[in-house]
């Protein structure tokens, strides 16, 4: 008998693309799940979509108002029945044996992951071709094991990628609702200080990237990234990092004219 697994789906008026990503769900080689759509509060037609897919595995939950996809994934988590939990961006895809090779190794009793990711790829928004993450060129020693310090530099998980043990969110407290981006990475540090990470080596992911998508807000970027430094700066220090993530945010932020905003935040302990 396969292990049962929560899927959680926070969506925002995507009514125009969700039954795409609950189509690849529903077509997993891996059948013992539930499916949790998180609604933030959609002004479309969301919910109409939703009725119309007939699998008793699905469960909908409307918002009354719209608090941000962190919120949405936290009330999936606290909804989620079973003991693991994958997320699905509403505008993204899995491939169909996504679900199956990443609990098969994070099931393997020989490895004690508290959570398992995978590769994902997408089309680069300027149509000059497919991105991958993690790069091809990383080399596996920082993809998989203890990775809590690589991932102070940079982060190679998405959300959409990972499936983790409900305990490890449980005692790390769930994503941090104040963060309007990256809150993934936040999260994915908090469980990476604490437990192992496995990696599946194959791209199970499609990511759709969308206008109006947290990941296009620069500004907020640019903050958060500022907020982990003030999170993590003697990790940083010890780590012998802290002054080239400095300068690689500040050179960003040059870019877009916040020179001066982002170099005070990075000199100060910031709380949000």
């Amino acid at each position: 008998m396969e292990t049962m697994v929560s899927i959680i789906v926070p969506t925002y008026n995507r009514a125009n693309v969700i039954k795409r990503a609950i189509d690849s769900i529903l077509w997993q080689t891996y059948s013992a799940y539930e499916v949790i759509i998180v609604d933030d509060g959609s002004t479309d037609e969301t919910a109409s979509v939703i009725a119309g897919i007939q699998d008793t595995r699905i469960r909908y939950i409307m918002l009354e108002e719209n608090k941000g996809v962190a919120h949405a994934r936290n009330v999936g988590i606290q909804e989620a029945a079973y003991d693991y939990i994958a997320f699905l961006d509403s505008d993204d895809e899995w491939m169909p044996d996504k679900l199956q090779l990443q609990m098969n190794k994070l099931l393997d009793p020989s490895n004690q992951f508290g959570m398992v990711y995978c590769r994902m790829g997408g089309e680069l928004r300027d149509g000059t071709g497919r991105f991958v993450c993690p790069h091809q060129d990383f080399v596996k020693e920082i993809l998989e094991g203890n990775l809590f310090q690589p991932l102070l530099h940079y982060n190679v998980i998405g959300t959409p990628t990972m499936i983790v043990r409900k305990e490890c969110l449980e005692k790390v407290g769930g994503f941090k609702e104040t963060l309007q981006c990256l809150e993934d990475w936040e999260l994915i540090l908090r469980i990476a200080r604490q437990w192992k990470i496995g990696f599946v080596d194959e791209i199970l992911v499609e990511v759709h990237k969308m206008a109006g998508g947290v990941s296009t807000n620069t500004v907020w970027y640019l903050i958060t990234r500022c907020y982990l430094v003030s999170l993590y700066r003697r990790e940083m220090e010890e780590a012998g990092m802290l002054d080239g993530v400095r300068e690689e945010i500040s050179e960003k932020a040059k870019i877009y004219g916040l020179y001066d905003e982002i170099s005070e935040l990075l000199n100060r302990n910031i709380e949000l």
